[in-house]
């Protein structure tokens, strides 16, 4: 019984520090990632897709993108999918 006992706790404890070393090592690459990689710029052609929007539904879409990102978040581009 006790050699069951430790066969579980080592197969668990392995297979939780393996899952914290993804989380960890997925939080680096991220943190890396965003601090040296170029942000790709956007240009806008000369005809602007802001105006097809109606100002209010813009400013809301704007709001709701900083509230769910914590003022992470931007926004490119609106597009209408039919």
């Amino acid at each position: 019984m006790s050699d069951v006992i430790v066969l579980i706790v080592t197969g668990m404890g392995t297979v939780f520090f393996i899952l914290i070393m993804v989380v960890v090592l997925g939080n680096l690459i991220v943190r890396f990632t965003n601090a040296y990689a170029p942000v790709p710029q956007v240009q806008v052609s000369g005809e602007s897709r802001s105006s097809e929007i109606a100002p209010a539904k813009l400013a809301a879409i704007v709001s709701a993108v900083e509230t769910v990102t914590k003022g992470k978040g931007r926004i490119t581009s609106i597009e209408k999918i039919n």
